[in-house]
């Protein structure tokens, strides 16, 4: 799955034509799903969809079901995965109702339009607190509507390019990285009988490190930092990181890290893998 939107917010604010205009937009659309069915078919949905839209709100029943599961669907496909939470003024909402003559999902729980429209409001905070976008709809056409969903899709389509960087530090930093990783701390394949002349590229010298103590663990804690600072730049509105991984000459073992963070990296986004100093 590349896209994955949750379309929720309050009932009455639209959703239903957002749903519409994000199937012109080449979305498949399910409308009221169940929260609690998220767990069980979303990894099966994922396999054949590359973009999904998922409408959850009041209808569910579950509202507090529905924010603990929106909650858990952001952590886990977080580099695919955004909310749009779609809200109205209440009188606007109440109007709605009033002039379609349709029933709040929460009409039967307090017997009150408007008490059913302001318990909706409360109980929906988290959920708008979490959204990446919230769009108020009471002075939208569904015209203004499609033109904020079209432009707030474009940007999200965009890829986040993630760029490593092996270098020597005998030859000096590279001043174009964000981050910087020191690997000089584990031993040298230069040293080993068969590995001089390779580089962390070649079979023998994975295989070297891969054996060494504490590689796997540090390649873990790298990819989950690198991942950190990914989510960072994004909601700053960047869409590129640039991350340089030293070793004394820029030959093994920068090499052989780069290489793997690049795979690591690979499915989910745009991954370059530049190594400055092998000869």
């Amino acid at each position: 799955m590349k896209k994955l939107v949750i379309l929720t917010g309050l009932s009455g604010a639209g959703k239903s034509t957002a749903m519409g205009l994000l199937e012109d937009l080449g979305f498949y659309c399910i409308d009221n799903f169940p929260p609690v069915l998220v767990d069980k078919l979303l990894p099966a949905l994922s396999i054949n969809i590359e973009n999904l839209v998922l409408v959850m709100d009041a209808r569910s029943g579950y509202i507090e079901k529905l924010v603990e599961v929106v909650n858990t669907v952001k952590r886990k496909y977080s580099n695919i995965v955004q909310v749009i939470f779609l809200m109205a003024k209440k009188e606007v909402l109440m109007n709605r109702f009033a002039h379609t003559r349709r029933n709040h999902p929460l009409l039967k729980e307090f017997h009150s339009l408007e008490k059913a429209v302001e318990n909706e409001i409360e109980r929906t905070s988290p959920l708008k607190e979490m959204a990446d976008i919230i769009i108020d709809t009471s002075f939208l056409n569904p015209h203004e509507l499609r033109e904020k969903l079209k432009t707030f899709l474009e940007k999200f389509s965009q890829v986040f390019s993630v760029r490593f960087v092996s270098f020597g530090f005998k030859y000096g930093i590279p001043l174009d990285v964000d981050f910087i990783f020191d690997v000089r701390f584990f031993p040298n394949p230069f040293y080993i009988n068969g590995l001089r002349d390779k580089s962390g590229k070649d079979k023998e010298v994975k295989e070297f490190m891969y054996m060494t103590e504490g590689v796997k663990e540090y390649l873990r804690m790298m990819g989950e930092l690198v991942k950190f600072a990914v989510q960072k730049y994004e909601n700053e509105g960047r869409m590129e990181i640039n991350v340089g991984i030293g070793c004394t000459g820029g030959q093994h073992r920068s090499v052989f890290f780069a290489e793997e963070l690049g795979e690591i990296f690979s499915e989910k986004f745009n991954v370059t893998v530049e190594h400055r100093d092998v000869k």
